[in-house]
């Protein structure tokens, strides 16, 4: 409502904290999955072509570094990161030796969100049983034309006659 509106911080902190992070979170599955139909933009996963290791009997850490090599003989790249989502990111996380100890570090250490040497990205717009593991720096590219912005309107519906305001975000 308008009267929201008339209390900036309020708007403020509810823009930042929602409409922003599902904006981020949007673009993250346009990213990784987009269609490529309007107005999506044609995501990594869905390029053709596009290099793939199968995981099969490997453990996933195996598949993982198996892909890294294929990026790096086929493609001739080094790969500079690893997209995970976050229930995929635990399982790794959570993997244990015969003893009990945890391979990827103590519970009691934040834990380093790395693995074969690459930054691990998690998001959930990645397919879960999924990695994408990418030559990033050198093979993709995204252009922004311009920066987050915000744009208040009553024209949307009958929210003039009810005093209620819509606002969109877009970058």
């Amino acid at each position: 409502t308008e009267e929201m509106l008339a209390d900036v911080p309020a708007i403020e902190g509810m823009i930042d904290a929602r409409l922003r992070t599902m904006m981020v979170l949007k673009e993250e599955d346009y990213l990784v999955n987009g269609s490529g139909v309007s107005p999506q933009i044609t995501g990594i996963l869905q390029v053709v072509g596009i290099q793939t290791q199968a995981k099969g009997a490997d453990p996933t850490p195996d598949a993982i570094y198996k892909a890294m090599t294929k990026i790096e003989v086929v493609a001739m790249f080094e790969p500079t990161g690893l997209v995970m989502h976050p229930n995929d990111w635990q399982d790794i996380r959570l993997l244990q030796d015969a003893n009990g100890n945890y391979i990827w570090g103590s519970p009691a250490d934040p834990g380093p969100e790395r693995m074969w040497g690459l930054p691990v990205v998690k998001t959930i717009g990645m397919v879960e049983n999924t990695a994408l593991v990418g030559a990033f720096d050198v093979a993709s590219q995204i252009f922004r034309r311009q920066e987050v912005e915000f744009a208040v309107s009553d024209s949307h519906s009958d929210f003039f006659m009810k005093n209620q305001l819509m606002i969109r975000v877009e970058e």
